[in-house]
């Protein structure tokens, strides 16, 4: 499987899209407000995210994929400014264990974004991203060699996804406001052949990275496996942008078993990057 890796941290700290400007554009449209946490070392900031508890006057506090702790004493200033019931605190890496404990938050069995993800090294030469794939994944990129690949509009796009997913999609005016928020950072893609659509990928760019954000594959898609050769093409698209990594976004972590996500972990496996493994979430009430 050319050269995936399992790590016990975050080793390669990158810019994540939810500590990126557009993501409080992205979340203020579902009723999020954004404040600013000076993190420990004094220099830094970070993004913190509140949202009031339907009619009750208490919120609820996330921090995530920040590359630094935050200052616990200003944190906890800020959750009683908002009333703060509950917060979680998700970091791409943990600098001092002991301080999370002193503040009281600890590792949670139920955190908000995946722990674990397949992180591709873009500054790697095309051969040497070919060389990582598993030979399944070589043999259908080469099968679908024929496939369309073309740009969709928010709504064709969610149109499509509705009608091949059985789960929660986001909206055209979610679409639509993610891009903005971002200032057209997004790209939605679909594969076809003919007339008939196999697979959708969304992608969110931010500083270096391109992230693998939402999919859908059609039944046709499932048959055909042209979903491989529109991650390949994007993956080399995101590399001709000068970007420095592919991250796919989640993947299945034991420490948090959700069986349901065995399939696509192991899609996105076959494309041979790092698995990297995030510390979790430290929950904390009050």
């Amino acid at each position: 499987m050319g050269g995936t890796k399992v790590t016990g941290r975050a080793e390669k700290i990158m810019e994540d899209i939810r500590q990126n400007k557009g993501w409080e554009g992205h979340l203020k449209h579902r009723g999020w407000k954004t404040v600013q946490v000076k993190a420990s070392d004094g220099r830094h900031t970070m993004q913190a995210f509140v949202l009031r508890l339907g009619w009750w006057p208490f919120s609820m506090m996330k921090i995530q994929r920040s590359n630094y702790d935050p200052d616990f004493e200003e944190l906890k200033r800020l959750k009683r400014k908002y009333w703060v019931a509950n917060s979680i605190i998700e970091p791409q890496r943990v600098q001092n264990p002991e301080a999370f404990r002193r503040a009281g938050y600890y590792l949670t069995r139920f955190p908000y974004l995946a722990m674990s993800s397949y992180i591709n090294d873009l500054t790697k030469s095309e051969k040497e991203l070919w060389g990582g794939l598993s030979n399944n994944a070589k043999r259908l990129i080469d099968k679908n060699a024929r496939i369309i690949i073309e740009e969709a509009e928010p709504k064709k796009f969610c149109e499509l996804w509705k009608k091949s997913s059985k789960i929660w999609i986001m909206k055209p005016d979610e679409v639509e406001n993610l891009i903005k928020s971002f200032k057209g950072k997004v790209r939605l893609v679909m594969s076809r052949m003919g007339d008939e659509y196999h697979s959708g990928l969304m992608i969110v760019y931010s500083r270096d990275t391109a992230n693998y954000y939402m999919t859908w594959t059609s039944e046709a898609g499932r048959k055909s496996g042209a979903h491989y050769k529109l991650v390949w093409n994007e993956m080399l698209r995101a590399k001709k942008m000068g970007l420095k990594y592919w991250d796919f976004e989640g993947v299945f972590d034991p420490r948090w078993p959700q069986k349901r996500w065995k399939g696509f972990t192991e899609f996105k496996r076959r494309f041979g990057g790092r698995l990297v493994q995030f510390p979790g979430g430290f929950f904390r009430w009050l």
